[in-house]
């Protein structure tokens, strides 16, 4: 009785973990297209202002990313997504967190430590690159590019890669780990790594490269950004040959995206 009542909690968050997305496209939940915020975002991804280099200098002239580079694909991204990422760049790792107040003047008051009600921070990522263009953006720039970018149409060509990596990965993708209690990431990401709202980004079409690094912040720190810790938990589990493994699975994907 004793060792159903411990293993209870882990069964209970593997099966929220497994089962925290359905079925669904990624596009069906976005809001119209406004076409002054998507002139205004284009023409600050192509041009740039100032200190903030033009997008299209790492991320393609059409949002397509860089696969040699590592820098990944914006195109077709959820909007809300997008612009949850470049508020998580500029964000200050040290303002993150529990707030204290300051000592009150009035001594009838204990002054208070508390939070914002749930024990997950706002989020962080850490890139020396993104982290001070992204400072650079105000919040309405931040908008029109995220506007723009998820208006793109996008088609990924699906990049060849060795039987076994592709084999195991798709293991990863439909299977998971569940010894280890590791969902499949087809079930938050969608079938095939097509994606699935504003808080599961589509990983079909994203470069290898991209992909590795990515599982390798989250397992190192410096990415602390995703829902409910759903990615950092699950990361922490993966082996480097499964990262590689998954990653060339999903960069085998094809995928489209017609706005």
């Amino acid at each position: 009785m004793m060792k159903e009542s411990i293993r209870l909690p882990a069964i209970l968050l593997f099966a929220a973990l497994a089962g925290a997305c359905s079925k669904g496209s990624n596009v069906t939940d976005r809001a119209p297209v406004d076409p002054d915020a998507r002139s205004a975002g284009e023409r600050l991804a192509s041009n740039g202002r100032d200190d903030v280099t033009a997008c299209i200098t790492c991320h393609g002239e059409h949002g397509e990313g860089n696969a040699e580079a590592g820098y990944p694909r914006l195109a077709g991204l959820h909007p809300d997504y997008i612009t949850k990422q470049l508020q998580d760049y500029r964000r200050d790792p040290l303002q993150v967190g529990v707030h204290i107040e300051p000592i009150a003047r009035d001594y009838s008051k204990t002054p208070r430590f508390y939070n914002d009600l749930t024990i997950y921070t706002p989020g962080t990522r850490n890139d020396p690159v993104m982290n001070g263009i992204a400072g650079q953006l105000t919040e309405t720039e931040i908008h029109n590019l995220a506007v723009y970018y998820g208006s793109l149409p996008f088609e990924a060509t699906p990049v060849p890669g060795d039987f076994q990596s592709l084999e195991y990965g798709m293991e990863l993708a439909m299977r998971g780990k569940p010894e280890y209690m590791v969902p499949r990431c087809d079930s938050c990401h969608g079938p095939k790594g097509e994606g699935f709202g504003p808080h599961f980004p589509p990983l079909a079409g994203q470069p290898v490269n991209y992909l590795i690094s990515q599982i390798s912040k989250w397992q190192n720190g410096q990415r602390d950004n995703d829902h409910l810790s759903m990615m950092k938990n699950t990361a922490n589990q993966l082996t480097d040959g499964d990262k590689i493994n998954v990653a060339k699975y999903y960069a085998n994907q094809s995928f489209s995206v017609n706005q």
